[in-house]
């Protein structure tokens, strides 16, 4: 069941964490645990690029209204991977 939890992003240890899924045109929140700055960007297009502060920064983004799977990387780190589902 979709909570609040759903539409949540949490960067640990360089890492993106489980992938999640949410509703089309959703506000997903990102939350940055590692000292460093992140951004969550989508590898194809301008579907979302969100910018996080380190040290327990917050950002959100509105999800693509087209349901799909979205690749997204940290542009500061390439090693990090993640994905975004939205149906």
């Amino acid at each position: 069941m979709p909570g609040s939890a759903a539409t949540a992003i949490t960067i640990k240890d360089f890492a993106f964490g489980a992938p999640i899924t949410v509703s089309p045109g959703a506000t997903v929140t990102v939350t940055n645990e590692d000292t460093a700055a992140h951004t969550v960007t989508a590898d194809q297009g301008q579907a979302f690029d969100a910018k996080v502060k380190g040290g327990g920064g917050t950002a959100t983004f509105t999800a693509p209204s087209k349901p799909g799977s979205y690749a997204f990387h940290c542009t500061y780190h390439p090693d990090m991977h993640g994905t975004l589902t939205v149906k």
